[in-house]
């Protein structure tokens, strides 16, 4: 049964992390064994933080340190992460990535992501062989907003009102969707096509051109640390769509999880249009 989806969800399957055996090899073949073994020194304190796997904050700090063999002394990590941030040498970021799985977002919200291709790699759930027999839809954030607002002034009959309506018509595309459906794969056997995954497919491909842009999507996204930063500065802006702004702010909130020194600067406020929006201390790293 298709259900209606009030808010996205971005779940973090993967991260760069430093590998401890292969820090320990390198190390042993540079000469600085001893500085990798004392949590005093900088390269010490990476190897620490490597082998906790805590954050994703690691390599982009090991990775601009290689370049001065700053290894023995200099700023702490927080101190040296901040300087990268501040100077704008945000090439070390790109070392460090991180992957999501996001779900309850709208193929408009897609079409738009893809713009974002530097840096990123997008593995999008298929229509062709997905069938939308019971696919969700997403609810406009607008939309969201004015129901949550009724709710608010205790007009809740209104509320439901709104959303009955979205849905209605979402349910009215899908049914269309399906009966175009059966009247491809139909079609398709008349034409002597045997083999039922290419009559799917065929039949899919056709029949989801009746589907809505706010018909549910699911993905894998996975991001270097500096496209993350470009992406949510950009696409957290009260300028935004409101759809891709708030999974923008779901992003950030991850993002600051997973690397919260590369991230350090990011904050995230409500708006003067009363939507969530995201906040850059540093912008064009």
């Amino acid at each position: 049964m298709s259900e209606l989806i009030f808010a996205p969800t971005a779940t973090v399957v993967a991260s760069s992390v430093m590998d401890p055996g292969g820090m320990g090899h390198w190390a042993g073949e540079m000469g600085y064994g001893a500085l990798l073994a004392d949590p005093e020194t900088p390269l010490g304190d990476i190897a620490q933080a490597g082998a906790a796997g805590a954050s994703a904050d690691a390599l982009p700090e090991f990775s601009g340190r290689f370049c001065y063999r700053s290894f023995k002394k200099g700023r702490p990590a927080n101190e040296y992460v901040g300087h990268i941030l501040d100077s704008g040498h945000g090439s070390v970021l790109e070392h460090a990535s991180v992957s999501m799985a996001i779900a309850g977002v709208s193929r408009s919200l897609t079409h738009e992501l893809i713009r974002h291709r530097a840096g990123t790699a997008i593995s999008q759930e298929s229509q062709r062989y997905v069938d939308a027999k019971d696919v969700n839809f997403i609810l406009p954030p607008l939309l969201v907003a004015e129901v949550e607002h009724l709710r608010e002034k205790g007009n809740g009959t209104g509320a439901d009102a709104l959303v009955k309506d979205f849905l209605a018509d979402c349910m009215s595309s899908l049914k269309a969707y399906q009966k175009w459906q059966e009247s491809f794969r139909a079609h398709v056997a008349e034409l002597g096509v045997t083999d039922k995954t290419l009559i799917k497919k065929r039949a899919n491909e056709a029949a989801r051109c009746m589907l809505p842009n706010a018909t549910e999507t699911r993905l894998v996204w996975t991001m270097n640390l500096r496209a993350a930063r470009h992406i949510i500065e950009l696409r957290g802006h009260r300028d935004a769509d409101l759809e891709i702004r708030r999974l923008a702010c779901l992003m950030a909130r991850r993002l600051k999880e997973v690397a919260p020194l590369v991230f350090e600067d990011v904050s995230l406020f409500t708006d003067d249009d009363g939507f969530d929006s995201v906040k850059v201390g540093y912008r064009k790293v």
